[in-house]
C-alpha cells in the first residue's frame, strides 16, 4: 500500500515514484460518497488516459461474506472526476505564470499526469470546451472561467 501526496495525484516517496514510472497500471481504492461502497479508480494506464476508464464500485456482501462488484459510477461522476483532476493540475500550472504556450501546457500535463503527448492534446481540447482554459489572441492559454471559481 502506498499513500498520495496530500491533495495531489502523485504517490509519495521514492518507491511511489518508481512504481509510477514502471507500472503498466495503477489503481486507487477510495471510499465512495455512499458509505456502503468503495470505488476503484485508474490512476495510470499505459498508452491511455486513466480519466477515461470507468470507476467501479465494490461493496461488502453479508451473504457471500466478501466484497462483490456493485457496478460502475455514472458518466456524470466520471466527467466530474475528469474535470476536478484537470482543474487541480491547471491551478498548479498557473500558480506562477499567467499564460502558457500550447507546448508548455502539453509539457506540464505530460509531466504532472504522466501521460503521452496525444492524451495531453486531447485534455487541452477538453479543457477549452469545458471553459477550464481560454486562449488569447496570440495563441497562449490562461485559466478559464471554470478555473477561477
Amino acid at each position: 500500500m502506498l499513500h498520495f501526496v496530500p491533495n495531489g495525484i502523485k504517490l509519495r516517496g521514492h518507491i511511489g515514484s518508481e512504481l509510477q514510472r514502471k507500472a503498466a497500471g495503477i489503481l486507487s481504492i477510495e471510499k465512495d460518497d455512499n458509505p456502503e461502497y468503495s470505488v476503484v479508480k485508474a490512476l495510470k494506464v499505459r498508452d491511455g488516459s486513466p480519466l477515461d476508464v470507468p470507476m467501479m464500485l465494490f461493496g461488502w456482501d453479508k451473504t457471500e461474506d466478501m466484497h462483490v462488484y456493485r457496478g460502475e459510477k455514472s458518466k456524470e461522476d466520471k466527467e466530474k472526476r475528469k474535470t476536478d483532476e484537470l482543474l487541480l493540475v491547471i491551478k498548479s500550472a498557473f500558480r506562477t505564470k499567467l499564460r502558457l504556450s500550447y507546448q508548455e501546457l502539453c509539457e506540464v500535463l505530460m509531466r504532472e499526469m504522466e501521460i503521452k503527448d496525444r492524451t495531453a492534446k486531447k485534455y487541452i481540447a477538453y479543457m477549452k470546451e469545458q471553459r477550464i482554459l481560454t486562449q488569447d489572441t496570440s495563441g497562449n492559454y490562461q485559466k478559464g472561467e471554470l478555473c477561477r471559481t
